[in-house]
């Protein structure tokens, strides 16, 4: 199904392709040997992804193209001439090391767990790891923009609206490690961790240095939610007072479900970093290093690198320019305005796509202003809205976040006090941080999105404030042990119990990634390599398959078709409205006609006017009918002549191509 060599091979290809590349574009920036490679993985990974990226549309995705953006990088690292201003100074190895380690629990949720009667479970987070297809796509094609491969009106490649660059960075690994496309997102999501991770560890150090702060920035940063001790201390009365837990969560959380995300986040505290050096000194090589980033965060998520990016990095880089004397100030501007056109540009191709799919989808705003639902149905309906907007801040927040949200307000006050030690003329980068870590709240407080079932937004808009928090937490936590030493010892045990709180729900998870969610289909699907092998045998790479998105449905806690998704390695005709919700520039409406259609194909009462439609406006080449299938029994396909028998295996499947020879190899 997936093999782990694979998995350690594309590993390898992510520390060569992102960290090489990145520990020089740190050590350009000024950064000591030592702590360059804390940020190494995140600046490596924005740099490369989006570099490569924008060749590759002109050029086509191949090895030469990786290599030549990997190496112009490599090349041009030096023209950055010191921009952070760091002095040498010895970053702590270990915190990697437990960097490296913590990242394996999102990475866990990834992988396929084989029980002792052969079945698989998966853990709850594959659901949304179901645009692995998107990472196939790539790969196999090696074409981007890419094809759609859920959806493409009468079988044409389609386009893609969604925000792909993390996924093309999987490609990249898929493709030069001759891997599938399950195994580099497994490696992707670990990487994008670690990355996340280093990141906080480098932060944390830089405000103050020495061994303890990137540890405990660590630990702040994995701590979960207070929800499981509060849950056992006041049982049901706990969602009587507040909303039951949704996807606004910690770093490993979201870390598990959406990597793309996170890695926005780390492209977003990237851009506040490098907009710090430039205020400093602006220079073209820094200018052209912020857009690149820029365009690499909201091509990994219009909510993070986008909508939170604008304004949240936009007040940031105000702070910078009105802080301090105005010697410099207008350049700065200056700097940070052409790097915004130089990442507009970069990132036109899939703006334009993504403003022509939500025309096409219809439905109004994408985003309306909205209080975060916080408080529980003891409160009265009538005050929630208006008691919603302080208890975010008073009562989510720390329930959500209890390692970070008081010990990294500290942190932040501190740094506001006093210049980040050892370096030169950062004392600006503080406010920066804070400003960006303000705002990421305020929206995740205040902006809800109406584009898909789920409040993307307020869940993703939070991300760059848990990673600044998270660094925040352990320079307040570490200089709390310093005055420890000292005998004030209260600083340092309320941090340290307030850690201690979000460690149940952290290991929960852990427990959760790696166990999976034992199910009924798991047996099933765990043949479903086999049948997937022999589609790839009787259908080419082109050929859209029309299977049913309702298979399987058991395997997560929400129906689709993770059978297609993660082991078919072929486009679909229509994979589902889950799946058509993000990719396919479908209404509501006819996403809902489409899946009754398939509905009632695969449960075996479809017409043949059903049949015809999958073949001349779905284009559907091929079609698989399995015995889960209710047209197994009543078999729609065994009598349309638009379709012939390719292959069957008694009491498993039925593979069908379109006559003529259009679904063929």
């Amino acid at each position: 199904m997936i093999s782990v060599a694979n998995i350690l091979y594309c590993g390898i290809a992510a520390l060569v392709l992102w960290v090489g590349p990145g520990w020089l574009l740190a050590h350009g920036l000024g950064f000591s040997r030592s702590a360059a490679l804390a940020f190494a993985p995140a600046l490596g990974w924005a740099m490369q992804t989006a570099a490569a990226l924008s060749v590759a549309l002109v050029f086509g995705f191949s090895s030469p193209v990786i290599l030549l953006a990997t190496a112009a990088l490599c090349v041009c690292a030096p023209l950055l001439h010191g921009l952070a201003g760091e002095e040498e100074r010895r970053f702590p190895m270990e915190t990697l090391a437990l960097a490296a380690a913590l990242a394996l629990v999102p990475a866990l949720a990834v992988l396929p767990k084989v029980g002792a009667d052969g079945a698989i479970a998966l853990a709850s987070p594959i659901y949304d790891h179901a645009k692995i297809a998107l990472i196939d796509e790539i790969a196999r094609h090696g074409v981007v923009p890419p094809g759609n491969p859920v959806y493409g009106a009468g079988g044409t490649p389609g386009t893609v609206a969604y925000y792909y660059l993390w996924h093309f960075g999987a490609a990249q690994l898929a493709f030069l490690a001759g891997a599938k496309g399950w195994e580099a997102d497994a490696a992707a999501t670990w990487f994008s961790t670690f990355a996340a991770l280093g990141l906080v560890a480098g932060l944390a150090f830089r405000f103050r240095p020495g061994v303890a702060a990137p540890l405990l920035a660590l630990l702040a940063a994995a701590a979960g939610s207070l929800r499981p001790v509060a849950g056992a201390v006041f049982g049901p009365a706990l969602h009587r007072v507040i909303e039951p837990a949704t996807g606004l969560a910690g770093l490993l959380y979201q870390a598990s479900w959406s990597p793309h995300h996170v890695a926005s986040a780390c492209s977003a505290v990237l851009a506040v970093l490098l907009m710090a050096g430039l205020r400093a000194r602006a220079t073209a090589a820094g200018a052209a290093a912020l857009a690149l980033v820029a365009a690499a965060g909201f091509e990994s998520s219009l909510w993070v690198g986008g909508i939170t990016v604008a304004l949240a990095g936009g007040t940031a880089a105000l702070v910078l320019a009105f802080r301090g004397p105005a010697e410099g100030r207008w350049r700065f501007l200056a700097a940070v305005a052409g790097a915004a056109i130089v990442a507009g540009a970069l990132v036109a191709p899939l703006l334009i796509a993504q403003l022509q799919a939500v025309a096409a989808r219809g439905g109004g705003a994408p985003v309306r202003i909205e209080p975060f639902a916080v408080l529980g149905p003891l409160v009265p309906e009538g005050l929630r809205m208006v008691l919603d907007v302080p208890a975010f801040w008073l009562v989510l927040l720390p329930v959500e976040f209890p390692a970070i949200a008081l010990a990294g307000a500290a942190g932040l006050v501190l740094a506001l006090r006093r210049q980040p030690e050892g370096t030169q003329g950062n004392h600006r980068l503080g406010p920066a941080l804070g400003a960006l870590a303000f705002v990421s709240l305020l929206a995740a407080g205040i902006l809800v999105s109406t584009a898909g079932e789920n409040n993307d937004l307020g869940w993703r808009a939070i991300l760059p404030a848990v990673l600044v928090l998270s660094a925040f937490a352990g320079a307040a936590l570490a200089a709390a042990l310093a005055a420890a030493r000292e005998g004030r010892r209260a600083a340092l045990a309320a941090g340290l119990v307030l850690l201690a709180l979000g460690l149940p729900d952290a290991l929960a998870l852990a427990g959760r990634n790696a166990t999976g969610a034992p199910g009924v289909d798991g047996y099933v699907f765990a043949g479903d390599a086999d049948l997937w092998r022999a589609v790839r045998h009787e259908v080419g790479k082109d050929v859209r398959i029309a299977s049913n998105p309702g298979r399987l449905e058991k395997l997560t806690p929400w129906p689709i078709n993770l059978s297609w998704a993660l082991l078919s390695r072929r486009r679909s005709c229509f994979a589902g409205k889950e799946m058509a919700l993000a990719f396919a520039p479908l209404t509501s409406e006819e996403r809902e006609a489409a899946s009754d259609l398939f509905a009632r194909v695969f449960a075996g009462t479809g017409t043949r006017a059903d049949v015809k439609k999958l073949r001349t406006v779905f284009g559907c080449g091929a079609v698989v009918v399995t015995a889960q299938d209710g047209a197994w029994h009543t078999d729609p396909f065994s009598t349309s002549p638009l379709y012939r028998l390719a292959q069957e295996e008694d009491e498993r499947w039925r593979i069908y191509v379109a006559t003529g020879g259009t679904g063929t190899r």
